[in-house]
């Protein structure tokens, strides 16, 4: 991967002098040759003017998404902090969620991505019939925007929200409801069991979000694969696609962030939309994001700040907005990642922190 990346991984992240370890998360069933620091894509962050019927018939009801109860206190600590953020509303997917902040000022006041969000389902014959009974529209996905990956049935269906997010359904194949965690699929009642869930009061209909697929500058793609090797020390693969390139990162043993390059001369819009990771080796992560100067602080939390050490270790994550090569230092393109350590309080799978296995 270039930058100077030797390719170890270590067991453990350790604070410094008074700091105590931060634990890391012991990933397992990772394919042969899958190297990655990144345990979970969690949630995509995009703006919406305001909560209606529309959305929450589109969200709930027809994609079978859940809402979370914690986004009401996390807002109003926002708030209180001097945030500009009016109101907050979390969909949960399995162990993956949607965050869409409400209210904010133009132009942010409604974001989307250039590209789209791969979701897989038990039964597409009942999602069907649920988005008809819902008047929600659906459509044959095109050849460009196929993606294939093991455990998922080929793209059924494409969907839009009401503001233009869309998404790529796809059956799991399973013999039972299972959730993508760190370390793979695994079944649902199990998961609930060792209480490795989100905080919303029935199971979702959607199984979570395997993969996000998003557009980036021409040739860029090798360039973005030695960003994630330098700054996280995984193993990105680079694919051949029609008339494109792609970056695809490993996040655990089965969740892919998917860059494809877009044609010569073609623009890719940025418009503050942001992205939420679970990491191992935190420490390590965040020097060498501070080497290359890429650490940010986001002025909607004026209450998360991450310029030392001290505080990353406070809050238990940092973010970088901007993508560069390591090995030359050139801009590529902006992406807001919210980089948590394992230890985040709002990790998922902190009930698997510590153990010889996740059971």
């Amino acid at each position: 991967m270039g930058g100077g990346w030797s390719g170890g991984l270590p067991d453990f992240c350790l604070g410094r002098d008074k700091l105590k370890a931060l634990p890391d998360l012991k990933l397992s069933g990772l394919p042969e040759g899958r190297v990655t620091t990144l345990l979970s894509l969690e949630h995509l962050n995009v703006n919406v003017p305001a909560w209606n019927s529309e959305l929450q018939i589109f969200w709930m009801q027809g994609l079978g998404f859940k809402p979370d109860k914690r986004a009401e206190t996390v807002c109003g600590n926002v708030k209180g902090k001097g945030g500009s953020l009016q109101g907050l509303i979390w969909a949960n997917a399995g162990l993956q969620q949607i965050h869409m902040p409400l209210g904010e000022p133009a132009p942010s006041d409604s974001q989307n991505i250039p590209g789209f969000i791969g979701l897989a389902y038990e039964n597409l014959v009942t999602l069907r019939s649920t988005l008809k009974s819902l008047s929600i529209g659906y459509g044959e996905v095109p050849t460009s925007e196929v993606v294939s990956m093991n455990g998922l049935g080929p793209p059924a269906m494409k969907v839009k929200s009401p503001t233009g997010v869309t998404f790529i359904i796809h059956s799991h194949r399973s013999s039972e409801s299972s959730w993508v965690t760190p370390n793979g699929w695994k079944s649902t009642k199990e998961l609930m069991a060792q209480k490795v869930q989100l905080e919303n009061e029935e199971p979702s209909t959607c199984l979570g979000i395997p993969y996000i697929r998003l557009m980036c500058p021409h040739g860029t793609a090798i360039s973005i694969g030695r960003f994630y090797g330098e700054i996280f020390q995984t193993k990105a693969e680079i694919r051949k696609a029609t008339n494109a390139e792609e970056c695809w990162v490993p996040i655990g043993a089965s969740q892919w962030l998917i860059y494809r390059e877009a044609q010569r001369g073609e623009t890719i819009p940025y418009d503050g939309y942001h992205i939420a990771i679970y990491i191992n080796d935190f420490l390590g992560a965040y020097d060498r994001a501070k080497l290359h100067n890429l650490l940010w602080n986001n002025p909607r939390f004026p209450n998360l700040t991450y310029d030392t050490e001290d505080l990353a270790l406070k809050h238990t994550e940092f973010r970088i907005l901007n993508l560069i090569d390591p090995t030359t230092g050139e801009f590529i393109c902006q992406l807001e990642h919210e980089i948590r350590a394992a230890s985040h309080p709002s990790f998922c799978a902190k009930n698997w922190l510590g153990s010889k296995d996740e059971k």
